[in-house]
């Protein structure tokens, strides 16, 4: 076995697959997606490892029917098969060294990108170690798959389909969601594509769906496996058993596992305030813990500047932006506390100058409530920030110009009552009335 597995490593694709696996694999991490996206975060760099497999899955399981099918391309298919070597072993060297390449281009992937992650993030969640390994069994399947579809329908074409099948297979799940479409369907589909999708800083994959897709993977390396060594069509036939009672015991798994649209979950432990020393009192999320000490000067300015109002914040927390739609899952303004945010893969580029123009945006009051003219919205709220900041806003956004301007040529109480005003509104929730009180006459 070892030497045919040495031969097999020398003279066959598998070892070419493997590297373009391995080279597809850092392009996406590094080029595609790029280093923002995962570096310092766990669970980030989980998830885009697994949505780089929308390129490595579809190539191994086309490399897996390539492999296969060399045996039809030299002629020497009947020649193998009249040997008195079992089938299972003639399937088994090829089947090892592919296995090996590709393990060995996964492994090298996650190497690569764990001295970016290891060293500097602040937060670690067991589940994301689950997600990275699943994508090894994952890719093996598709492999060994590939393989025994090779043996099945030995033709030219058959790699070549099978790696338009992986594209789309990989896909679905991106497109799903694109189209609102949730629940029952959405997970199902994710537990067949070996790909999850890029979920945020402050959601993990449960480690339910990994163990899902788990048994789903080995189900499915099994089946490919007795594909690759089926002597007649009954054990065919019989080879896709495994895969179908490992798609019903995944499904079964999920569905006991509480909402269907369960695909992430809220990572509590990331979402944890981490508070400086002193006051007035400024907290990030654990996961950006690394900032904190950024983000101290520049929140203690915005509540120095605050202060002139009546009733001013007294504390800066990092807030968490929920793209759901659902309401009750928004951030709702406080009185007290001012909320910041930090879009995700941005928190190695935080600025201080930005924070602070975020914190006063709106005299610290975060966007809420709907209005007729976003337009005017925004532009009021800019403007209260910079009459905090004593400056001009830039020439380029000529509404928050205009409400500047009309603010400022008036007398200074009344300046300042404006700007109280405009908070009480924005506490209120009332995007309507906020222009009107910058800009509208005597009051």
């Amino acid at each position: 076995m070892i030497r045919a597995l040495a031969i097999d490593l020398r003279r066959s694709a598998a070892a070419g697959a493997g590297l373009i696996v391995l080279i597809l694999g850092l392009t996406g991490m590094y080029l595609l997606f790029g280093q923002d996206a995962w570096s310092s975060r766990w669970s980030p760099l989980a998830t885009t490892l697994r949505t780089a497999l929308a390129f490595t899955w579809p190539l191994t399981l086309a490399a897996g029917a390539w492999l296969t099918d060399r045996d039809r391309r030299g002629r020497v298919g009947e020649l193998f098969t009249s040997t008195a070597r079992p089938a299972w072993q003639r399937a088994a060297s090829p089947a090892l060294a592919l296995s090996l390449t590709v393990t060995v281009a996964y492994l090298l992937t996650v190497a690569a990108c764990l001295p970016l992650v290891a060293g500097s993030a602040t937060y670690f969640n067991p589940a994301a170690i689950a997600v990275i390994a699943t994508g090894l069994p994952l890719l093996l399947a598709a492999g060994l798959l590939g393989m025994g579809l090779g043996a099945v329908v030995p033709s030219r074409f058959t790699a070549p389909t099978l790696a338009m099948a992986g594209l789309i297979l990989a896909s679905a799940p991106g497109l799903l969601s694109a189209y609102s479409v949730a629940g029952r369907i959405q997970q199902s589909v994710a537990l067949l594509s070996p790909v999850l999708g890029q979920s945020g800083d402050f959601l993990i994959v449960p480690a339910r769906l990994s163990l899902a897709q788990s048994i789903w993977a080995l189900a499915l390396a099994t089946t490919g496996f007795l594909l690759l060594s089926a002597t007649n069509v009954r054990v065919r036939t019989a080879a896709a058993l495994p895969a179908v009672f490992g798609a019903v015991t995944a499904l079964l798994l999920l569905a006991s596992g509480g909402p269907a649209n369960s695909m992430d979950a809220v990572d509590a432990g990331a979402r944890e305030l981490v508070c400086a020393d002193g006051t007035p009192r400024v907290c990030v999320r654990r996961v950006h813990a690394a900032i904190l000490l950024d983000t101290v000067a520049p929140a203690r300015d915005a509540l120095h500047r605050l202060s002139r109002l009546p009733n001013p914040p007294t504390a800066v927390e990092e807030g968490i932006q929920d793209i759901s739609g659902n309401r009750d899952d928004q951030d709702t303004p406080s009185a007290q506390t001012i909320t910041f945010y930090i879009e995700t893969g941005q928190a190695a580029d935080i600025d201080a100058e930005q924070v602070t123009l975020q914190l006063l945006t709106g005299a610290g009051v975060i966007s809420c409530g709907d209005t007729s003219n976003w337009q005017t919205y925004g532009a009021a709220r800019l403007a209260a920030a910079y009459w905090l900041l004593e400056t001009p806003p830039p020439d380029t956004n000529h509404k928050a110009v205009e409400a500047w301007q009309r603010l400022t040529s008036l007398p200074a109480a009344e300046q300042l009552a404006r700007i109280a005003a405009l908070r009480d509104a924005g506490l209120a929730c009332n995007a309507d009335a906020q222009w009107d009180i910058l800009t509208g006459g005597p009051r």
